[in-house]
């Protein structure tokens, strides 16, 4: 599977938190793989996963911290949990631009 990264934005939250768009093009269905993807290229893993029928939000770890990967009506973000996870942001958006740009690994 491809891995839609198109966005790839660092915006803060309502908490003075970052979050990082990931893509638009992930469709409801498909989340479940593609947040699977994703952690397994960030060095993630899922704590807690919740699936509701607006939303799904999964609490997941990166590097020690708590973040939520979550599918929304605006589409699939990585949102940090504290500001420790926030200072992770910009690593992980890098991880991710390689991966984008075919120079990973």
């Amino acid at each position: 599977m491809e891995l839609p990264l198109e966005r790839l934005v660092v915006q803060e939250m309502a908490s003075g938190n970052a979050s990082l768009a990931l893509t638009e093009r992930v469709d409801w269905e498909s989340f479940p793989v593609y947040a699977e993807a994703v952690l397994q290229e960030i060095g993630g893993t899922v704590v807690e996963r919740a699936d509701g029928p607006m939303e799904r939000v999964w609490t997941v770890t990166v590097g020690g911290e708590l973040f939520w990967l979550a599918h929304d009506e605006i589409g699939v973000s990585l949102d940090s949990q504290s500001r420790e996870a926030s200072l992770l942001i910009p690593e992980i958006r890098q991880t991710l631009l390689a991966i984008r740009s075919g120079t990973a690994g």
